[in-house]
């Protein structure tokens, strides 16, 4: 009877250090980014212009968009998929998180704005404790809003002037979050 002889440890992880990533993981991971590429077709210009993606890549699915023929179609999406293996998958799926309204980054985005929107018409105070957790705001202007939203307020009424001030708290949050992710990566 002969011996069979065994590595002492056989598993996935070890592989992957010693040889690299399997032939079939490599396969799942470009389809995923070729998939995620040519999902972004479904979306529209104005959600295309806020994404970290190439302009090769941003021209290519606007011609898979105008792309009637089946088999012109899918040689556009598989050269996306090409394309994908330059692009930073992880940017652009959070790029696409921020893009969703229901994604729970931006569940808590909304919270924080509506937060602070009361804030602003409850406190007047408060607009010092924004300003000094978001300085890029334009403080002219924010007081400009809450000097309406806290008149609509007095007034027992709510409506355009509380939105246009909300609506201004949750751009500057999300210019905030935006400037503060640029600076991690540099």
């Amino acid at each position: 009877m002969s011996e069979h002889h065994l590595p002492p440890d056989s598993s996935e992880a070890h592989d992957e250090e010693e040889f690299g990533p399997s032939k079939s993981r490599v396969k799942r991971e470009a389809h995923a980014a070729q998939a995620l590429g040519v999902g972004l077709a479904e979306l529209d210009a104005d959600a295309l212009d806020r994404l970290p993606i190439t302009d090769r890549l941003r021209e290519s699915v606007e011609q898979l968009k105008a792309t009637r023929s089946r088999g012109a179609a899918k040689r556009q999406r598989q050269y996306i998929g090409r394309l994908m293996r330059e692009e930073d998958i992880e940017a652009i799926e959070a790029a696409l998180n921020r893009l969703d309204p229901n994604s729970p980054e931006n569940q808590r985005r909304q919270m924080q704005a509506e937060a602070w929107r009361d804030a602003l018409i409850e406190d007047a105070e408060a607009i010092t404790r924004f300003v000094d957790s978001y300085p890029a705001v334009d403080v002219q202007h924010l007081r400009q809003l809450q000097r309406g939203a806290r008149a609509e307020s007095a007034r027992e009424e709510y409506g355009k002037a509380s939105r246009a001030l909300f609506l201004e708290v949750r751009a500057v949050i999300e210019d905030g979050e935006a400037n503060q992710e640029e600076g991690s990566d540099h």
